[in-house]
């Protein structure tokens, strides 16, 4: 038996293999989307390991499977992080990367992403993962049910309502990230 090969099974490394090859890249994706940057390649390298070790357990298509992995292993590296403090980082490190606006539409795209944000993170973690793994991931509801360990009709009640969270905080702006810069507007004016 090799050693790379759970029971010698060669047919189920090369299946791995194959998965593995097509399937990093997305998985490293989603991960970069829910945790530092920085830590999403070795997330990545762990969820392949936990895929590898569980090979003979998938059920389905391999990505959706990958994902629920990868969905757990970001839940893990954020209780670790400290994940609310990291997203006001990070948004923090989008508006100092930002060069200082000579146009308002630039300062409006800026605006608007951190508005986006915000609305985002107004949402549960849950509410949140579920918008997230269809409308950025491209799942479709069924795949992403299953990522989520939850059946397709509660998980599609879960979208709706999150869709319509979403909608209320960016139209009633009840959403604010705090920003602990002065803005980019008030920059302009004083000079």
């Amino acid at each position: 038996m090799s050693e790379r090969e759970p029971g010698g099974d060669l047919d189920g490394w090369d299946a791995f293999e194959k998965v593995y090859r097509e399937s990093y890249r997305p998985v490293q994706r989603f991960l970069m989307r829910r945790m530092r940057p920085e830590a999403a390649e070795d997330a990545a390298a762990e969820v392949f390991t936990i895929a590898w070790r569980r090979w003979s357990d998938r059920r389905g298509e391999a990505l959706p499977w990958l994902y629920g992995i990868a969905r757990k292993v970001a839940a893990n590296h954020r209780r670790a992080d400290g994940r609310a403090e990291q997203l006001i980082l990070r948004v923090e490190e989008a508006v100092d990367r930002s060069a200082p606006a000579r146009h308002a539409s630039a300062e409006e795209a800026v605006l608007a992403r951190v508005d986006a944000l915000a609305a985002l993170n107004s949402l549960s973690d849950s509410d949140r993962e579920a918008l997230l793994l269809v409308s950025w991931d491209g799942l479709d509801a069924a795949d992403a049910a299953r990522v989520m360990g939850r059946g397709r009709a509660a998980f599609a009640v879960q979208l709706h309502r999150a869709r319509k969270k979403v909608e209320r905080a960016l139209s009633s702006n009840e959403v604010a990230v705090p920003v602990r810069k002065q803005s980019m507007v008030a920059r302009e004016m004083s000079r």
